[in-house]
């Protein structure tokens, strides 16, 4: 009995130190995922924006992003009404490829802003983490830093520049 128990243990641990090799995740050359969720970025006034991002693998630790986000800010007393769109263009370096797989990013951001009569540009760097649930799917979580240049549209001029912590995203991937 106490060889079984000690060939358990170390059939365990094995396992346990080699799980890389058991990674069940679809991070690989040639193939696509789609990401949907939320993200608050400092430059909306509404905060969460819902974001659908595609990835496309140009190696097996690196993907090329491309966005679409937006909030429809409305009903909320005391913000203003409109409709808010933000368009992304990134690349993901994937610092691991097992199933917990941190990453980081860079992204080109603009946005316009129908409810504030503002338009920004901005440059994003992200740091976060995937996790792989199967071999399709994945949760993720970011924090960004970043430099904004908001331009006023509307009324009296009031352009500004802002550089710190700009976001913060939850979002679900899917894999084909």
């Amino acid at each position: 009995m106490k060889k079984m128990m000690i060939v358990a243990a170390a059939v365990l641990t094995v396992s346990l130190l080699s799980g890389s090799a058991f990674a069940a995740n679809s991070l690989q050359s040639g193939k696509f995922g789609l990401s949907v969720g939320f993200t608050n970025l400092s430059a909306f006034p509404d905060g969460m924006e819902n974001t659908i991002i595609g990835k496309m693998f140009l190696a097996d630790d690196m993907a090329l992003l491309l966005g679409f986000g937006f909030v429809n800010a409305s009903g909320d007393p005391g913000m203003p009404d409109g409709t808010d769109f933000s368009f992304m263009l990134g690349a993901r370096k994937y610092l691991k490829k097992d199933d917990f797989a941190p990453f980081i990013e860079g992204i080109l951001v603009y946005m316009t802003q129908d409810s504030t009569g503002l338009d920004t540009i901005g440059v994003l760097g992200n740091f976060g983490a995937e996790y792989f649930l199967h071999k399709q799917f994945s949760l993720e979580g970011s924090v960004g830093v970043g430099l904004l240049q908001q331009e006023t549209n509307t009324g009296p001029k009031a352009d500004s520049t802002s550089i710190g912590t700009t976001s913060l995203g939850v979002r679900a991937n899917f894999y084909f």
